[in-house]
């Protein structure tokens, strides 16, 4: 059995129907096994899935996240080198689809900007990511993993989300419009994402008249929990979506 690198894992279908591999990148701060029920998901539809553990820390990038591919300071760009690596890992592949979480897409869609040789027929962003990233950044420690002493948190905030990346989302529009013409994408998103404003995500796609982009809106979802709460509607627009691009 091949081993990867960052505890990847390759997740095969047991009745396999198609020959694209669903390549998961997990939610900042997550970790592949909180992608179980989406892997789990995409395997009963027939596809092989790949995750992996994001080295999402500043520490693990000795203190300084750098990129020595795009030469960028920031943990957005060196999480996209790391994501590179794994995709490269996958070359029996042919034909991938990305399915990216929350901010972390915006490491994904870097990639996918970059290399036009990985065989990528389309794309899935889940909760995510926003143009507006400042005010996520401040939202996370509000809600999610909350500062309840508010100079400590607005202090944190341009911490977070410099270490991020200087550009702070500015650059995802230019990546996605070098993005094949007609290329699919699906926009996931809740009404009730305490994290990500709906209107935010959509100023990140809305720019790029390259993309066949649809959105599959959740009015009573929150971050990331689609899926989860919303079965009913999540699956059948997913496999839709999945469908329509082999």
């Amino acid at each position: 059995m091949k081993k990867y690198p960052d505890q990847g894992e390759l997740f095969k279908a047991s009745k396999k129907k198609s020959d694209a591999l669903i390549f998961f990148v997990h939610f900042y701060h997550g970790h592949k096994k909180a992608l179980k029920r989406h892997i789990q998901f995409v395997n009963d539809l027939g596809y092989d899935a790949y995750g992996f553990n994001l080295k999402d820390e500043p520490s693990e990038h000795f203190g300084v996240p750098y990129s020595p591919i795009s030469k960028k300071f920031g943990l957005k760009h060196a999480m996209a080198d790391q994501i590179e690596e794994h995709l490269d890992l996958l070359s029996e592949y042919k034909e991938k689809v990305m399915f990216a979480f929350s901010n972390v897409a915006a490491c994904a869609i870097e990639v996918m900007a970059r290399r036009d040789d990985l065989g990528m027929q389309a794309l899935i962003c889940d909760s995510g990511p926003t143009m507006n990233f400042v005010d996520s950044a401040y939202k996370l420690y509000k809600f999610a993993r909350p500062i309840k002493f508010l100079p400590l948190r607005l202090l944190a905030t341009p911490l977070l989300a410099y270490g991020w990346s200087p550009e702070l989302h500015k650059d995802i529009p230019k990546h996605l419009k070098k993005f094949p013409d007609g290329f699919p994408v699906l926009s996931i998103r809740g009404w009730k994402d305490p994290l990500m404003v709906p209107a935010d995500i959509d100023k990140v796609f809305e720019p790029c008249d390259n993309l066949v982009w649809q959105k599959l809106s959740l009015p009573e979802a929150g971050h990331l929990t689609g899926l989860r709460d919303f079965p009913d509607e999540y699956k059948p627009a997913v496999e839709e979506f999945l469908k329509s691009v082999q």
